[in-house]
């Protein structure tokens, strides 16, 4: 696993990120993608427990997860929001410097944030598109839009 992981998922985040931004800031690239990495997870016997809360359930019959991909965008949403949306946190920062963020170093970061394992690296990526595809004023919109939404 280890850093060709990351590198990997970095890939993935920079590609999803573009589908964002073709699509005018639509998170359904991103939603999509959860459900099939997620999917792919459990088909191949990876604990997703561990990378995600209980709540969810992963339907291999029918290749979707339970609840849907917008769902598990807001739950990781909701653990990031502060230290996003805020001026002070170390995401915000690092999104905001001006400096070229990549979906490598987002990941990174995310991953030492939330005590992830690496293998969640994978995951972690199209949340990490919605952020560098929405930029951080709109993601932290969006996100505002789907709790009252919710």
């Amino acid at each position: 696993m280890g850093l060709h992981a990351i590198e990997k998922a970095g890939e993935l985040a920079d590609q999803v990120s573009i589908a964002v931004k073709k699509s005018s800031g639509s998170l359904v690239p991103v939603y999509y993608k959860l459900e099939e990495i997620l999917v792919d997870y459990r088909k191949r016997g990876m604990d997703v427990d561990l990378v995600m809360p209980a709540l969810f359930e992963v339907d291999l019959e029918h290749n979707r997860t339970i609840p849907d991909g917008r769902s598990i965008w807001v739950a990781y949403a909701d653990v990031l929001h502060d230290d996003l949306c805020h001026p002070s946190g170390s995401i915000h920062n690092l999104v905001k410097s001006g400096g070229s963020i990549t979906g490598t170093s987002l990941i990174q970061l995310i991953l030492e944030k939330l005590k992830l394992p690496e293998s969640s690296a994978l995951l972690i990526a199209p949340i990490a598109a919605s952020i560098l595809g929405l930029g951080v004023n709109a993601f932290c919109m969006h996100h505002k839009e789907d709790e009252n939404n919710s």
